[in-house]
C-alpha cells in the first residue's frame, strides 16, 4: 500500500484551498510572547539544575568512581580508550631562557593525527628524577605563549619541574560522537605518555595545572587518569548552571555531549580522589564554588581519610592566572610532588618572558600529520555503525526493540508531561471548526496547536499532525484542504518553532531567569539563539530533535483520545528541520500508524541534520526509519549518502509489510 494520496499532495492542495483560515495574531494560543517565553525560561533552568553530588565512603565511593570515569569517557567518546599509537615525538631546535630551554614538540594521537606543545626543561635539576607538570593553557590570547602562561612555567621549570605546555585545539564531529573534549582529553593523556618517555622525569610524579580552558583539562584529566599526583584547577570549577545561559553559549569545549545526565562539574573534579586537588577561585563564574560546592568536596575526602588534600582559595579579581594564584599553585606542587610541607606560598621571583613571536615561531616538521579531521575518518573506521542484515519478521522485531532503545538513549529522556490540553478558543467558519489548544508537553511545556475538523462530520475521522518549521499560522491553507477532505487536522508549533520559536525569550531571559549566575553573559542576536539551544542541549544529553519529537508524541497522544478520532488511523507528516524528528516521533510511537517525512536531501552522514550526538555509532535516517515497518511510511528527499534505499524495502519485506513503503530519492 502507497502512502495516501492526500499527504502526498498537500502542496497542491494550498493553491485551490477556497478559504484560507485567518492567520497570525488569530491563530496564537498564548496571550503573550511573555507566555511562551516563560516556558521555555522554567524548561531551561530545570534543564541546567545540578544533579546532587552525594558524599561516599569506601567502596561505595569507589564503585562510583569507576562507574562515573566510564560514563565521562563515554560522553567524550573515548570509551574503549583508541589505541596508543607510537607518539612519534619530533622536536624542534631549542630556544634558550636563563632558567631552561624551551621546545616545541609534536606527538602522534591517532595514526596520522598529531598534536604539539612547548616542552620547558630546566637547566638546573636537582638529585634524582625531577617530577613534571602539565600546564594546559585554555583560552588566553597567543595560547601558551602568552606571557601569563609563560610565567608559570618558566617559575616551575626553575624549581626544577619539567613542564609541558600543550596546545589547545578544537575539533568536533558530534555525530560521530566526536566532541572538542575528546581531542582534548586524548591529547592530555598522550601529553603524559610524552612525558615519562623523557629520560630526566620520575614518571611516577607528574602534576597537572590550568586555568580558565586549561582548568576545564586539568579538572577532566585528574577526573580519569590516576597518573595525576596533584592537580591545581584556576578559574574553572562550578556548576554547569553558572557557565551555560539561554540566550549566548560560553566557550564550545564546556559542551561535553550527554555529562549533565549523570554528574556536574564539582563531582567530576572529584573523581581522582585521592589525588590531592586544589581550587583557584575569583570574580568569574567559579565565585560562588567556595560556599557553595567546596564544603561538599571537602566532606567527601575527609569521609575518605583525605582531608589534608583540598584546598581552596578566592580572590575578589577578574578572570586570570596572576601571580598570587601562580604562587598557590608552586606550594601545592612542592607540597605534593616533593612532600616539602610550607605554611605559606613563597613570592614568586621577576620573571623574563621571552616575545610571543619568537615560542610561536618554534616549527617542527612532521610530514606525516593529515590534521584533525582525520580524527572522523578513524572513528568512522572504529564505531560508524554497519546496516545489518535483516530477514525475517523475528530478526525485525529484534532489531526494532533494540534499535529503540538505543534512539530514546540519544534522544534522552523527557520529564513527565502533566494535565490535559487547555482549550484557548474555538470558532466555526466555512463549514469547518477550528480549535486553538495548548497540549501539555515534558515539564511544563505547552504545545500551542491548532486543530481543524469538519463542523458536520459524524463519527470517527482519520488524523494528520503537520510538523513543519514554518509553523501553524503558515500552514492553515493546506490544513483547510485536508479538512474540507474529512479528517481531523493538527497543526503543532513544536520547540522551537511558531509560537514556541526561541526568538520568544529575546529580551527577556534575564528578567523570567530565577538563577542570577554569577558571571553571566549578555543575550547574542536573536538569531543566534537556536544555535545556543543546540549546544546546550547537548550538554544536557536532550538533543533538539528529541525535544521536538516528545512535543510530537504529546500532540499525537493527545489527538488519539479524541472522540472524533479514529485512533488507528494517525498520521504524522514532517519538513524541513523538523523531518527527523517526525522520523524519531513515529519511530517510537506506534499510535502513528502512518508517516510522511520529507528529508530534502539531508541525512546525518552529510552533516546537515540538527545535532545528535553519536547518532552515526547507531544509524542514520534509513535504520530509523526501518523502525517503521510495519506501518506506512513515505519517505521523502533520501540523499544517496543516507545508504542503499532497497536495504530499507529488505527491512520492509522481512517485517511482511512490502507495500507500506514509499521512498524518493534525491
Amino acid at each position: 500500500m502507497n502512502a495516501p494520496t492526500h499527504t502526498l499532495a498537500l502542496g497542491l492542495l494550498a493553491c485551490v484551498a477556497s478559504a484560507t483560515l485567518a492567520a497570525e495574531p488569530a491563530s496564537r494560543c498564548f496571550a503573550s510572547r511573555r507566555d511562551a517565553a516563560a516556558l521555555l525560561m522554567g524548561y531551561f533552568e530545570r534543564m541546567c539544575e545540578p544533579k546532587p553530588f552525594v558524599v561516599r565512603e569506601g567502596a561505595a565511593f569507589r564503585a562510583h568512581q569507576r562507574q562515573l570515569r566510564q560514563k565521562l569517557l563515554e560522553c567524550a567518546g573515548l570509551w574503549p580508550l583508541p589505541e596508543r599509537v607510537p607518539l612519534d615525538a619530533q622536536v624542534s631546535l631549542p630556544l634558550d631562557h636563563e632558567w631552561c630551554r624551551i621546545r616545541r614538540v609534536a606527538y602522534q594521537l591517532w595514526p596520522g593525527v598529531y598534536a604539539d606543545g612547548l616542552l620547558f626543561a630546566p637547566k638546573k635539576f636537582g638529585q634524582g628524577l625531577s617530577p613534571a607538570v602539565l600546564c594546559p593553557h585554555g583560552h588566553w590570547p597567543d595560547g601558551n605563549a602568552h606571557p601569563e602562561v609563560q610565567r608559570r612555567c618558566l617559575v616551575l621549570a626553575r624549581m626544577g619541574y619539567v613542564v609541558f605546555s600543550p596546545t589547545q585545539n578544537h575539533y568536533e564531529d558530534p555525530a560521530l560522537g566526536v566532541s572538542h573534549q575528546t581531542l582534548m582529553i586524548w591529547a592530555n593523556l598522550r601529553a603524559l605518555d610524552y612525558l615519562q618517555t623523557l629520560p630526566e622525569v620520575d614518571k611516577d610524579v607528574l602534576g597537572c595545572a590550568g586555568a580558565s580552558g586549561g582548568g576545564l583539562q586539568t579538572q577532566m584529566l585528574v577526573a580519569i587518569d590516576d597518573r595525576i599526583r596533584a592537580a591545581t584547577i584556576c578559574g574553572m570549577t562550578c556548576d554547569y548552571r553558572e557557565i551555560v545561559f539561554p540566550g549566548r553559549a560560553h566557550c564550545r569545549c564546556n559542551h561535553l555531549p550527554h555529562i549533565m545526565r549523570h554528574t556536574d562539574q564539582p563531582e567530576i573534579s572529584t573523581l581522582g580522589l585521592p589525588t590531592p586537588v586544589q581550587y583557584l577561585t575569583m570574580n568569574d563564574w567559579t565565585r560562588r564554588f567556595e560556599k557553595a560546592n567546596f564544603p561538599t568536596v571537602q566532606r567527601l575526602y575527609k569521609a575518605n581519610g583525605f582531608s589534608p588534600r583540598v584546598d581552596c582559595k578566592y580572590w575578589p579579581t577578574a578572570h586570570s592566572y596572576d601571580q598570587p594564584k601562580r604562587e598557590r599553585t608552586t606550594w601545592w606542587m612542592d607540597r605534593w610532588l616533593r612532600q616539602r610541607e610550607r605554611d605559606e606560598p613563597r613570592p614568586e621571583p621577576v620573571v623574563k618572558t621571552l616575545p610571543i613571536k619568537a615560542l610561536q615561531e618554534l616549527e617542527v616538521a612532521v610530514p606525516m600529520n593529515r590534521g584533525f579531521a582525520h580524527i572522523s575518518r578513524h572513528v568512522e573506521r572504529a564505531a560508524r555503525y554497519r546496516p545489518v542484515t535483516i530477514g525475517s519478521r523475528d530478526e525485525w522485531l529484534a532489531y526494532r526493540r533494540r534499535q529503540r532503545a538505543t534512539l530514546r538513549d540519544l534522544l534522552g529522556e523527557a520529564m513527565p508531561a502533566k494535565g490535559q490540553p487547555k482549550p484557548c478558543g474555538t470558532a466555526t467558519r466555512d463549514g469547518l471548526v477550528v480549535e486553538r489548544v495548548l497540549v501539555p508537553s515534558e515539564a511544563g511545556i505547552l504545545v500551542p496547536t491548532i486543530v481543524l475538523r469538519p463542523a458536520d462530520a459524524k463519527g470517527k475521522l482519520p488524523a494528520t499532525v503537520i510538523a513543519d518549521p514554518r509553523g501553524k499560522a503558515a500552514l492553515l491553507a493546506d490544513a483547510t484542504a485536508l479538512a474540507r477532505q474529512g479528517r481531523v487536522v493538527a497543526l503543532p508549533d513544536v520547540r522551537f518553532v511558531g509560537e514556541l520559536s526561541l526568538h520568544a525569550l529575546a529580551g527577556l531571559t534575564g528578567e523570567l531567569a530565577t538563577f542570577k549566575a554569577c558571571s553571566p553573559l549578555a543575550e547574542g542576536k536573536p538569531e543566534s539563539f537556536d544555535g545556543v539551544w543546540e549546544r546546550n542541549a547537548l550538554l544536557w544529553g536532550r538533543p533538539i530533535p528529541g525535544m521536538a519529537a516528545t512535543d510530537m508524541a504529546a500532540v499525537v497522544g493527545a489527538l488519539s483520545a479524541r472522540a472524533d478520532v479514529d485512533a488507528a488511523r494517525v498520521e504524522l507528516v514532517g519538513r524541513g528541520r523538523l523531518a527527523v524528528a517526525a522520523l524519531f516521533a513515529a519511530a517510537l510511537d506506534d499510535r502513528v500508524r502512518s508517516a510522511d517525512v520529507d528529508l530534502g536531501g539531508h541525512c546525518f552522514q552529510r552533516r546537515d541534520l540538527p545535532l545528535v550526538p553519536f547518532v552515526l555509532r547507531h544509524g542514520d535516517v534509513l535504520q530509523w526509519a526501518a523502525l517503521l515497518a510495519d506501518r506506512t511510511l513515505a519517505l521523502r528527499g533520501v540523499p544517496k549518502e543516507a545508504g542503499d534505499p532497497r536495504w530499507l524495502a529488505d527491512a520492509f519485506r522481512a517485517a511482511g509489510n512490502p507495500g507500506g513503503l514509499t521512498t524518493v530519492s534525491r
